[in-house]
Formats: structure tokens, C-alpha cells, sequence
């Protein structure tokens, strides 16, 4: 792991933490009758049809779900462009911090109990939304499934590589979401409100893999490190034969 680019390393990461964002979302509709908590298409027309039917209660929290959920896209953007915080550690705290805190809401009613959700999903999706050049939400998998189908459709007919990338990255993605909801709906069976705590899992790796991606190169040992700088030597003398006189 150790050799991982920085290409590689940055679509890991992304993977895991798409894993993340579906089990988020299973675990927000199983346990919240239904309302997903890592978007606001559904709750802007749940706003919609309740403002109609004047349940302005309702309407309320539905609303301050809309500004929590607001409040994690700029509080990403804000922090990443004018601190110098480690946004990629970060995001894994507050997932784990809204995932604790949601365990710990009473269900009813339920939107209450879903502002956690709501909050570390957008920040989520703030801080890992793309992957190796490509643009890719962590948190839903619509426009994921859409560029893997084009992915796969552009190499077919061209057969460029860089299409297969796509196709590839873009699958994975679909398939750690999916994977995620897998796990997220047995914690839900399992240990019901408690099984946001599985959730440590992933996101321990992901910090795993951060730690792997920041070591530093004097962590090679000392052969190694004689080897590269023979290495490096020898292309040089090499370069330097093969310039012009």
C-alpha cells in the first residue's frame, strides 16, 4: 500500500467513503419512514405537498432540514478554502459524529432525528466529490450509474482507454454505494438504531488509508532509498548522453 499513486490513493478513498454515503442513506429510509437524509429532492417535495395541505408543522421542520443540509455544503466549502484543516480527516469525524448523534434521537419525529444525517452527508459531499479527474457524489448514485453506462458505451464504440477509466471508476463507485446500503440495512435488522456504530468500520479504514497516504518517503528503508537514488543516477547519465553536443 505503500506504493499506491496519488490517482489510486484518491479513488480508494472515494470508494470508501461512497461506501459510507449508502449505508447513510439506508440507514437514514429505514429508520426515518422512508425520508433520505443525504439529499433534499425528496424533501422539497415532501415541503411542497405539506405547504399545500397546511401542515405547517410539518413544513417547519422540513425546512430547517433544507438549511441544515445547506449549512454542511458551506461549512466544507468555507473550511477547506480558508483554513488549513485536514478536510479529508475531517469529513470522517463528522460522519461519525452525525452518525452518534442520530443513534441517540428519538425516532419520532422523525425528521428531528434525521438533522444529523442531513448535516454530515452534505459536508461529506463537499469534501469527497471526485475521484481521479472525475467529478462523483459520495452520498447518491444516480449520476454515478448514468457516466458508468456512458463510460462503458464511449469505450465500446471508441475504444479509448481513458473511457474505460471512466467506465471502471465510475462502476466501482456505484458498487461501493451499493455495498454500503447492504451493510447499512443489516446493521438496521441487527441492532436497529445501534447500527450506525458499524459504520466506525469503513471510516477506521479510510483513516487507515490516509495514514498510508501521508507517510512520508523517508519511510522506505535505507536499500530502498540507495536503490532509487542509483536508479535516478544512472537515467540521469543516460539523459545526458543522449543530448545533443
Amino acid at each position: 500500500m505503500g506504493k499506491l499513486t496519488d490517482n489510486q490513493w484518491e479513488v480508494m478513498m472515494h470508494w470508501l467513503l461512497t461506501l459510507v454515503g449508502g449505508f447513510m442513506g439506508v440507514y437514514a429510509v429505514l429508520l426515518h419512514a422512508g425520508n433520505f437524509g443525504s439529499a433534499q429532492t425528496g424533501n422539497v417535495m415532501e415541503m411542497a405537498a405539506e405547504l399545500v395541505s397546511m401542515e405547517w408543522q410539518k413544513v417547519l421542520l422540513r425546512v430547517i432540514a433544507f438549511i441544515i443540509f445547506g449549512c454542511g455544503v458551506v461549512a466544507a466549502y468555507l473550511l477547506t478554502n480558508y483554513t488549513e484543516l485536514n478536510m479529508r480527516k475531517l469529513a470522517l469525524w463528522v460522519d461519525a459524529a452525525g452518525l452518534t448523534l442520530a443513534s441517540l434521537l428519538p425516532l419520532d419525529p422523525v425528521l428531528p432525528g434525521l438533522y444529523p444525517v442531513f448535516f454530515c452527508a452534505s459536508f461529506q459531499w463537499g469534501v469527497y466529490s471526485a475521484a481521479d479527474g472525475f467529478k462523483s457524489a459520495s452520498i447518491f448514485t444516480t449520476n454515478n450509474y448514468k457516466q458508468a453506462l456512458l463510460g462503458w458505451t464511449q469505450y465500446i464504440l471508441t475504444k479509448d482507454k481513458e473511457f474505460l477509466r471512466k467506465a471502471i471508476v465510475y462502476t466501482f463507485t456505484v458498487l461501493s454505494f451499493f455495498g454500503g446500503a447492504c451493510l447499512g440495512a443489516w446493521s438496521v435488522y441487527t441492532f436497529n438504531v445501534r447500527g450506525a456504530y458499524i459504520a466506525f468500520v469503513p471510516l477506521a479504514a479510510a483513516r487507515i488509508l490516509i495514514a498510508v497516504g501521508e507517510r512520508p518517503a523517508e519511510d522506505e528503508t535505507p536499500t530502498e532509498l540507495a536503490k532509487e537514488a542509483t536508479e535516478e543516477a544512472e537515467e540521469a547519465v543516460l539523459l545526458e548522453e543522449e543530448m545533443p553536443k
